[in-house]
């Protein structure tokens, strides 16, 4: 396997125990980014003194990681901190997997997903067989009797060869132990007494946090030892010849084409009039804005969803001979992704004429820019498709995937719907203050500038202060290091700042422990939040 299992086994340990040491009976924050950057050095550590460096490419995996983790520690709401969590952990594994070859920009689907199966079988296969390894037998006959001599002193001498025996067995030995001494305790009651007062002296949280740390180093390993000994076996699938292989027949591909593109001229043609004719048209057919935009967004944006599989699909499986073939597939696509760009303008549209009767919320915020990346999307697969590199549609995809979170993290969720929000309230529309104080702690800075704002009513301005003061009474605890949080910490420091906007409205507990506060003399739960 490797010679320097000592190393190995000290890097998964250390990792193992950052998860415990950073996360246990703590909240979520910077710990997180510090568990990336120890897990990206432990495995570049082993892999220089196995002198087994990573291929080049592999090295723009670890900063793509650094940087969605750290937008973790910046962005607190939950979808765009969720996102970034995510794509962090698939980075790495992505690292993990590619270390040596580094060909991740050559994947297609099904070597991602092929090689996702391949590294969690490797790090179980690979930690068992380390925890249990085979005797040594001379692999390559080329080896001397000295150099052989020599690596078996050098084994002999090893602090692993001589204690792993100790630890398989105390691994082994402990849930044995434990099921018998409760079967024990159970028939003898003074055995039970003995053991009661013989774990007295033992805190049951540090035992199973080290279990948990044990355990956890097994498969930390595994995936360090297939990074290390598996990831330059990398064999592209569909490299020498199209895969999936092409069967669809050329004319069935266009009569579907065809059909769809006929279907959206239809429809575009008619989405037409409400672009250049707006409310007009809409209130003669006896619809709201509301009405008009509920019943259509959703189903448009789905549309553009299924048509960009149907694209990618057809592109992959149809059969185009000659050139005549080639270039009347392309103008269909181009045509069908000019259709597809009316009903995304259209579906924009749509949710704009919904957020101007009931205002922003976050998922309406996801659609505006999920909207804006299937089409960017949409011009990028059709680009490779016009210049016939098929097999990089998996990366366009992974890339506006990765376009998606980060506009989410710069663009600020929380900040956005708090800002539109409180500018439709400055024009006299309703402001639901309920759904301000669910926002997390991203929302503080534009509630601090834009709520005394003397546009606002005196009752909507009251009760902003009342969130502000609820925001700041939650803050008010202390927090361990590995929570920080960037947003938390800029929120408390406005508020302290700030303080003349939210102190007339005192707060205090009930007798469950939660927070209320006192808003124009009526009191107002202060919710807990998922974020905090």
């Amino acid at each position: 396997m490797i010679k320097n299992k000592s190393t190995l086994w000290l890097a998964a340990l250390i990792t193992a125990w950052s998860v415990d040491f950073l996360f246990w009976g703590k909240s979520m924050g910077v710990s997180f980014a510090v568990l990336m950057g120890i897990s990206i050095s432990a495995v570049l550590i082993v892999a220089y003194k196995e002198n087994t460096p990573p291929a080049k490419k592999s090295l723009l995996l670890p900063a793509l990681v650094l940087i969605f983790a750290s937008l973790s520690v910046i962005r607190q709401e939950p979808f765009t901190r969720a996102l970034n969590y995510l794509m962090s952990v698939y980075l790495l594994g992505a690292f993990l997997y590619t270390f040596r070859g580094g060909r991740w920009l050559e994947y297609n689907l099904s070597d991602w997903v092929i090689g996702v199966l391949k590294l969690i079988l490797n790090t179980i296969i690979l930690s068992i067989q380390f925890v249990f390894p085979e005797k040594d037998t001379q692999e390559e006959g080329n080896v001397t009797e000295s150099e052989s001599k020599e690596n078996e002193d050098a084994q002999r001498l090893s602090f692993w060869r001589k204690a792993a025996p100790y630890l398989r067995g105390l691994l082994l030995a402990i849930p044995v132990l434990a099921i018998l001494t409760s079967l024990l305790a159970s028939a003898d009651p003074i055995f039970a007494d003995w053991v009661k007062e013989l774990l007295r002296f033992i805190s049951w949280e540090y035992f199973f946090r080290t279990l948990f740390i044990l355990i956890l180093m097994l498969p930390v390993a595994g995936a360090y030892l297939h990074a290390l000994t598996k990831s330059q076996d990398e064999k592209l699938i569909g490299l020498d010849k199209p895969w999936p292989p092409r069967f669809l027949g050329f004319i069935e591909a266009v009569i579907v084409l065809g059909s769809v593109n006929l279907l959206f001229f239809s429809f575009v043609t008619i989405q037409f009039q409400y672009f250049f004719g707006g409310t007009s048209n809409i209130s003669l057919q006896g619809m709201t804005y509301s009405e008009y935009a509920r019943r259509g967004f959703g189903e448009l944006l789905a549309v553009a969803f299924f048509t960009l599989l149907l694209f990618i699909a057809l592109s992959a499986v149809t059969k185009r001979e000659n050139k005549g073939q080639r270039r009347t597939f392309s103008a269909l696509t181009v045509a069908l992704t000019l259709f597809i760009g009316v009903i995304l303008l259209s579906s924009l549209y749509r949710l704009g004429l919904y957020e101007d009767a009931y205002g922003f919320t976050r998922l309406r915020t996801y659609s505006h820019i999920c909207i804006i990346w299937i089409g960017i999307l949409f011009l990028s697969i059709l680009v490779l498709e016009l210049m016939g590199k098929w097999r990089s549609f998996t990366l366009a995809a992974l890339l506006a995937v990765m376009g998606f979170i980060l506009s989410m993290s710069v663009i600020n969720v929380d900040g956005t719907i708090t800002r539109q929000n409180l500018a439709r309230a400055f024009k006299g529309e309703g402001l639901d203050t309920y759904y301000l104080q669910s926002l997390s702690n991203d929302a503080i800075p534009d509630l601090i500038t834009l709520g005394d704002d003397a546009q606002l009513s005196s009752s909507d301005r009251a009760k902003i202060g009342g969130i502000l003061a609820c925001r700041a009474a939650l803050l008010d605890a202390p927090r361990q290091w590995q929570s920080f949080h960037w947003s938390t910490y800029q929120a408390r420091e406005l508020l302290r700042d700030h303080h003349s906007l939210w102190d007339e409205h005192p707060t205090y507990k009930d007798e469950y422990d939660n927070w209320h506060v006192i808003i124009e003399g009526e009191s107002r739960y202060c919710s807990q939040y998922a974020w905090d």
